[in-house]
């Protein structure tokens, strides 16, 4: 029997997580807002009520996204908070930020995303946001590595710019080899900072 489509009230996190499975499931590309209101069993007019726009969906979804990444690193912070860790901290960190295969949904939305920001600057804004969040968790982490690391605001900058652009082909068609390659490129980097 198909689901009736009726404007039954979803919480946010339903909404976002929907799109999230469907931009896993079947690419970006077909994340429309009537596509996520199907799957939820209500109408689009409904979702576009609360976010105004596809870009708009985008960009919640993305930021919810990096909520719960932020959640998956504290313990990694914790740790740096509490005195010095081992290098492998570092590695630990960039297991959270790297692609995890082709089909990462939070890095086709940062492709996509990064693609439109220029022409949208209430994205870039977004996106320079979350941008510094990660930053500013990789600077706290590299001042607490033992020996210790030089300059981590310019370690940070590095490393950072390596892992975007090794997610990229991860997510071009790369897949899991690649991200190994990413880790160990990371160890080796660590090793002369």
């Amino acid at each position: 029997m198909p689901r009736s489509r009726t404007n039954r009230r979803l919480d946010r996190e339903q909404v976002l997580t929907a799109a999230l499975e469907m931009i896993a499931d079947e690419g970006l590309g077909k994340l429309t807002i009537a596509a996520v209101a199907a799957r939820l069993g209500t109408s689009g007019g409904h979702l576009l009520y609360y976010f105004g726009t596809r870009d708009s969906l985008l960009l919640e979804t993305l930021r919810w996204s990096e909520s719960e990444y932020a959640v998956d690193r504290a313990p990694i912070l914790e740790k740096a908070a509490a005195g010095p860790v081992d290098r492998e901290a570092v590695v630990t960190f960039a297991e959270i930020y790297l692609a995890h295969d082709e089909r990462d949904p939070r890095w086709q939305l940062w492709l996509e995303l990064w693609a439109r920001a220029p022409y949208h600057p209430e994205l870039a804004e977004a996106q320079r946001g979350l941008d510094a969040a990660w930053h500013a968790d990789l600077v706290a982490v590299l001042a607490a590595v033992e020996p210790s690391v030089r300059d981590g605001e310019l370690v940070s900058e590095r490393l950072r710019a390596m892992w975007d652009g090794f997610s990229v082909g991860i997510v071009t068609g790369g897949g899991t080899a690649l991200r190994a390659g990413a880790l160990e490129h990371t160890r080796a980097l660590l090793g002369g900072a």
